[in-house]
């Protein structure tokens, strides 16, 4: 590994009985929207501890197995469900702005260990006679995420890393909202290979004619699946910032980029920034699951 601060170690199987985890552990889940979710939320023992997490966008607070605070202090939320005790994330029905303060939270407590559970879906659904996918009912708009605040108008500010989905709407609304952001040096990440063969032109082709116009922009490419490569392509442009310089990360591609951008901006709070747009994700957005991912996170 050449990455020594965060270590990501992959397990993955159709069944997620092969996932081989421990029978005893806290499992902390979003709300589910279609039947990946519900399958996804019903992994492990009947008996395991689970835990629902969700975000409000408007107050920016967290809620935690029905306990409301400030996200900017989500630590003390969770501190009692750690304590000796395995915890798992399901990252499928997390958002990530649930994804981000849960990750933060936890590293804050001080966890060395976060395991992470991901379902793939076998196939996204489209709006009848669309050729594009929609996943998003609503987007709300690049609003900022305790912890990981982003100046994005500072002359600190030198780099940007878009990883990239199927809605192009996204990084175009990002480009013409914040125009000081062309004159960073922008990443953009395609998930390549793609969660399914094809998938990736889906993702690539809507983007063409803005990336195009747009110049002054370098593309880069990490497997849609594997948070470890997504994290070394954060490494990448992070080790290359300038004396005091910081970058941001817009996660609006793969959930398991999503949750490399929620460590990386967990454990470099100085140096990395959050921009999101926060999505109401559509419900029944998928249909079918596919593989079954275990990520281990182990910190130094």
């Amino acid at each position: 590994m050449s990455i020594s601060i965060a270590s990501f170690y992959t397990r993955s199987s159709s069944n997620p009985k092969d996932l081989l985890l421990d029978d005893k552990f806290v499992f902390i889940h979003g709300s589910a929207l279609d039947e990946r979710g519900e399958l996804a939320i019903s992994f492990g023992d009947a008996n395991a501890q689970r835990v629902l997490v969700q975000y409000d966008i408007e107050t920016m607070a967290l809620s935690v197995d029905n306990t409301t605070a400030s996200a900017d202090v989500g630590s003390d939320l969770f501190r009692h469900f750690t304590a000796g005790q395995l915890v798992v994330l399901e990252a499928t029905t997390l958002g990530f702005a649930e994804l981000f303060s849960t990750i933060r939270a936890l590293i804050d407590i001080g966890l060395k260990r976060i395991e992470i559970i991901y379902v793939e879906p076998l196939e996204y659904t489209k709006p009848k006679g669309a050729d594009q996918y929609a996943l998003s009912d609503r987007i709300k708009g690049y609003l900022p995420i305790p912890n990981s605040i982003v100046d994005l108008t500072s002359d600190d500010l030198e780099a940007g890393v878009f990883f990239l989905g199927f809605e192009s709407e996204r990084l175009e609304r990002a480009l013409e909202e914040h125009q000081m952001i062309t004159t960073k040096d922008i990443k953009v990440v395609f998930g390549i290979p793609a969660f399914q063969p094809g998938w990736e032109l889906n993702s690539i082709v809507p983007h063409l004619t803005r990336l195009s116009e747009q110049g002054r922009i370098e593309m880069a490419y990490c497997a849609a699946n594997d948070p470890e490569a997504a994290f070394e392509c954060l490494e990448t442009t992070r080790t290359s910032l300038g004396y005091g310089k910081s970058m941001f990360i817009a996660p609006i591609g793969t959930k398991p980029c999503g949750i490399a951008s929620a460590v990386f901006a967990s454990i470099y709070p100085e140096q990395v920034g959050l921009l999101f747009d926060h999505p109401t994700r559509k419900s029944k957005r998928s249909e079918g699951s596919s593989l079954w991912h275990r990520y281990s996170v182990i910190l130094q």
